[in-house]
């Protein structure tokens, strides 16, 4: 059975399990669907091709070449409102496309 959102997805990469907790419950909050992962290895075995935007907080993870979504580099200690304010730039939580797309 496939489920299927209107939320633009947002795949979260970070190393530190306290800093990835307090940004999933905000990005969910505000409406993205979240997929997280702690390090680039763990990253590889997600829906990567199918994140709207993958934001890093861990220095040792590069871009994948094959993704389609934009990255956002985070620095440690970055306020979980401005990781908000970046990824909403990048991608609104709900899209009209998503919406509308056939479950």
């Amino acid at each position: 059975m496939t489920v299927s959102t209107s939320a633009a997805r947002v795949l979260l990469i970070a190393d530190d399990s306290k800093a990835s907790e307090i940004y999933c419950r905000v990005l969910e909050f505000v409406g993205y669907q979240v997929i997280r992962a702690k390090d680039a290895v763990e990253a590889l075995g997600t829906p990567v091709l199918e994140t709207d935007v993958i934001v890093v907080c861990s220095p040792a993870t590069v871009p994948f070449p094959e993704q389609a979504a934009g990255v956002i580099r985070i620095p440690e200690g970055t306020a979980p409102d401005v990781l908000v304010a970046d990824v909403f730039r990048r991608r609104e939580p709900y899209t009209k496309e998503r919406a509308l797309a056939p479950v």
